[in-house]
């Protein structure tokens, strides 16, 4: 990966995470933002997070996708980028496997 690719990748990680603490619908706010993914072409980003609490996954994954529009707009006052990149949210699955094995140890 690039430095650009990764200083961007940081970026937009830490100003999701700030977006979404400082949301007033409480089902983004109870998103963790585990990594970010962003595209060779840096035109898409795949952000993948875990919830706090447990059992919400669904809810809040459909919340921030439906928020999408509004979190790329924040993003673009926020930030001085020419193009902020599509953005899709999924629960970190494998974070979620990685905790169950290591209750099995």
């Amino acid at each position: 990966m690039s430095i650009r690719r990764e200083k961007l990748t940081k970026l937009l990680k830490e100003e999701i995470a700030e977006i979404l603490r400082e949301a007033h619908d409480p089902r983004l706010a109870m998103a963790v933002i585990t990594r970010l993914d962003l595209s060779k072409d840096g035109k898409h980003a795949k952000i993948y997070f875990t919830t706090i609490p447990e059992g919400v996954e669904k809810d809040v994954e459909k919340a921030l996708n439906a928020a999408e529009g509004y979190i790329r707009s924040l993003l673009l006052r926020r930030l001085s980028l020419k193009f902020v990149p599509h953005l899709t949210f999924k629960f970190d699955v494998e974070l979620k496997q990685l905790e169950k094995l290591w209750e099995k140890l």
